[in-house]
């Protein structure tokens, strides 16, 4: 039986819930204007959430975490698909834009209004005291963690506790499958429901297909109900906008529902991210990577283009990581609660591109250049010094055409060699920039410092897509903070000024 099409309309029609598209909810809806929320992926509730990883991966991340980059040697993209966005399976990590940074948005792509650092600061006071934001409270940081304080210390390096957005943590270490306490703030837990609170509506299981225009402006969206198995169910999905349509489907999918709805320009253009490695260490001593917060302790290395963090992973990820095979392996498999894993991102410089693709929906161009992978190498490299500093007995580098297992710190200088290619690492990206950055100038940006696409009057793109770079550290408390400040300007432009709880 044909389903019949659900039409509805609002203020403002906004397509993503994680952390830019809630924030733009909380705001409208705080002001009293009416919202559609529109989501993909489905509305889980805590105790709803898988506890095994791979189950969990299928339930809330896109395309079973298997979206990857083109080319010779692909990597993973990462992105949640569920309500909360990537929030909601990522680790709560809080940083604040840098202010190299922001003054270079400020100055390279004349968004002084919207970074205005005073203006942008108080914003980011409003973000932490709404999402509970701090230091990982001792009893939760774990023995990953500890070790890593320990290497870093030893080596003096610059580390420091790791700031996250989870007053509540109990520690339990399943960030990535999604926090079963509903302890750590993601936009499902926050935002997505301080909206709904306001009169916003929520539609999960809808995946949008296209921006409505008329005369020339944005109108609203097109999209078809998705069931539980993901597929389309037939019924088609129509939502019109009275004043704005505002696209929040993260730094992968904005440009290719963009460029679906015609628009071109820079759309697409310009994508960054942070490609990390991850490196495994055996200790002596119990690590019990099954307990604490998913990450907890952080050594910022600007000075160098990466930062370095700890990361406690499931049993399942953690085992891939391992050497070896056969009776070697399952050896190492016994002792899983003697190794800690640490990773290392990096902030690349090189920019790639993306369009609409035939399998998964999205294709991504994107190859880092020497620069990036000399920090790449040298990141991994000091992960290696920092593990045998803090007592490892042996280090599963994860290099290709170097030893599966390092003895010694010494040998940490042959990931440095010039030979190790970008090929030779297992990189992964889950912070994603810049596929339709914000500039004045729209030879250089898909929209201008409201966030308006220069090409589509009311329509807006309030996610990663916007920031013009990689940010060199997690990103979504700047997505935040961008989103908070463009989307009270577009509120009070007819409306009184919004004040923060």
């Amino acid at each position: 039986m044909k389903l019949p099409p659900l039409e509805d309309s609002a203020d403002f029609v906004i397509v993503g819930t994680g952390a830019g598209g809630a924030t733009a909810a909380r705001v409208l809806s705080a002001a009293g204007l009416s919202v559609i929320m529109v989501e993909e992926g489905p509305h889980l509730r805590p105790e709803q959430r898988e506890r095994g990883l791979i189950a969990a991966m299928g339930q809330s991340m896109r395309d079973m975490a298997t979206l990857s980059t083109s080319g010779s040697a692909p990597f993973p993209l990462l992105a949640g698909r569920c309500v909360g966005g990537s929030t909601a399976i990522n680790s709560g990590i809080i940083w604040r834009l840098p202010e190299s940074v922001r003054a270079e948005w400020a100055r390279d792509f004349g968004l002084g209004e919207l970074l205005d650092e005073r203006g942008l600061g108080d914003t980011f006071d409003v973000l932490d005291r709404e999402l509970g934001v701090g230091e990982v409270a001792a009893d939760v940081r774990g023995g990953n963690a500890r070790l890593m304080q320990r290497g870093a210390e030893a080596l003096g390096l610059p580390g420091q506790i790791i700031k996250r957005n989870a007053p509540d943590c109990k520690g339990r270490a399943r960030c990535l499958q999604g926090c079963p306490d509903g302890a750590r703030q993601s936009m499902d837990v926050s935002y997505v429901p301080r909206a709904l609170a306001d009169g916003a509506r929520l539609l999960a299981g809808v995946r949008a297909t296209g921006v409505l225009t008329e005369a020339g402006r944005a109108t609203g969206i097109e999209g078809e109900r998705l069931g539980q198995d993901k597929r389309p169910t037939g019924q088609q999905v129509r939502l019109h906008a009275r004043r704005g349509v505002i696209v929040a489907a993260g730094a992968l999918h904005t440009p290719v529902l963009l460029r679906r709805s015609g628009l071109r320009g820079q759309v697409g253009d310009h994508y960054q991210a942070h490609p990390g490695v991850a490196v495994v260490g055996r200790f002596s001593e119990q690590v019990g990577m099954g307990f604490g917060a998913t990450q907890a302790y952080q050594v910022p290395m600007f000075d160098r283009g990466f930062k370095l963090e700890s990361i406690s992973l499931p049993p399942e990820l953690l085992a891939a990581r391992l050497p070896g095979v056969g009776e070697e392996w399952q050896r190492l498999l016994r002792n899983l609660d003697y190794f800690a894993q640490w990773a290392s991102i990096t902030r690349v410089r090189a920019t790639g591109r993306i369009r609409p693709g035939l399998i998964s929906g999205v294709h991504v161009r994107y190859e880092p250049g020497p620069e990036d992978v000399a920090r790449i190498r040298a990141g991994a490299a000091t992960l290696v010094r920092m593990m045998f500093a803090a007592g490892a007995e042996e280090v599963y580098p994860g290099v290709a055409r170097l030893p599966e297992v390092f003895q010694s710190p010494d040998q940490a200088a042959r990931i440095e060699d010039a030979g190790v290619r970008r090929q030779d690492f297992h990189l992964m990206a889950s912070h994603h920039f810049a596929s339709a950055r914000a500039s004045d100038d729209p030879r250089h940006g898909a929209v201008d410092s409201t966030l308006q696409s220069h090409d589509l009057p009311g329509l807006y793109v309030m996610d990663a897509a916007t920031l013009p770079t990689a940010t060199g550290v997690n990103p979504q408390h700047t997505i935040m903070a961008v989103v908070m400040r463009a989307a009270e300007k577009l509120a009070n432009s007819e409306r009184p000024a919004i004040t923060a709880a």
